[in-house]
């Protein structure tokens, strides 16, 4: 995977603390700096204070959904003119998920389990690109 995401900060937004702790794990060895945090809440607060470069959120969350999250990131970005790529994760695969995440705007989307070495290539690719991709 070597450094590919070297000089990008990366927000997690998972209630689950092992899949945050897995995907800081994947980022940081590709060079990453992690932030993570388990409610919307939590991650609207951190993203206004300290802007990633992308965001990887659960869709189901215990406090809300991605859905949300996505909205209120958003509005954020067309209030400071900016973009950030947002890639959902799921354990709920389905076409109809995927198609309602790529409609809400999503970047991406990754079901779990998930490759490591993919997440990473599709996160470099749509920091350096700005490209939609699906898994």
């Amino acid at each position: 995977m070597g450094r590919a995401l070297e000089n990008n900060t990366i927000l997690i937004v998972d209630d689950d603390v092992d899949t945050c702790e897995l995907l800081r794990a994947v980022f940081e060895h590709a060079g990453a700096c992690v932030l993570t945090v388990h409610s919307i809440d939590a991650a609207l607060t951190t993203f206004r204070l300290s802007p990633p470069h992308a965001v990887v959120a659960d869709i189901r969350l215990a406090d809300s959904d991605a859905y949300a999250l996505i909205k209120a990131i958003r509005s954020i970005n067309v209030e400071y003119k900016g973009f950030t790529p947002v890639v959902a994760i799921t354990g709920y695969a389905s076409p109809e998920e995927q198609k309602r995440a790529k409609s809400a705007g999503f970047s991406g989307y990754f079901t779990k389990p998930f490759d490591p070495a993919d997440i990473v290539d599709a996160m470099t690719s749509v920091l350096t690109r700005r490209t939609d991709f699906a898994a």
